[in-house]
């Protein structure tokens, strides 16, 4: 358990303390929806999701039994979804950073933790077991 706290706090102070490292060099977009606006005009449902969603990984990580990658992951998601969650309960958004390339959208590292923790459980379950 102790490595799922440090994943979760690392994620959670990686993005507060990696915007506000480059706050000066990039242009911040404001998003009160989920992933490309999704369910913008509906925000309490929206924070009601989030925060169930965040409890049900919780209780996954308490009580789930797993391999360490897959606990990695989990914690990882979880680390970038409180964050998210913190943002928009004190702001009333997330605040998105990150520039793509050749694209018109932003996102956040909290965005990228999520990602990369998806992309970790994915493999750690259609990995053979050692």
């Amino acid at each position: 358990m102790l490595i799922s706290v440090s994943v979760i706090v690392f994620c959670v102070l990686a993005e507060m303390f990696g915007r506000s490292a480059v706050r000066r060099f990039v242009s911040y977009s404001y998003n009160s929806g989920a992933a490309f606006g999704f369910l913008r005009d509906s925000p309490a449902l929206l924070l009601n999701l989030e925060i169930a969603m965040n409890i049900i990984v919780l209780l996954m990580l308490i009580f789930g039994k797993m391999r360490t990658g897959t606990r990695i992951g989990l914690s990882m998601m979880l680390g970038g979804a409180v964050s998210n969650l913190v943002e928009r309960i004190v702001w009333g958004h997330v605040i998105d950073w990150i520039p793509v390339p050749f694209l018109p959208l932003k996102f956040n590292l909290s965005d990228a933790f999520i990602g990369l923790g998806a992309v970790i459980v994915f493999m750690m379950l259609n990995s053979p077991r050692r």
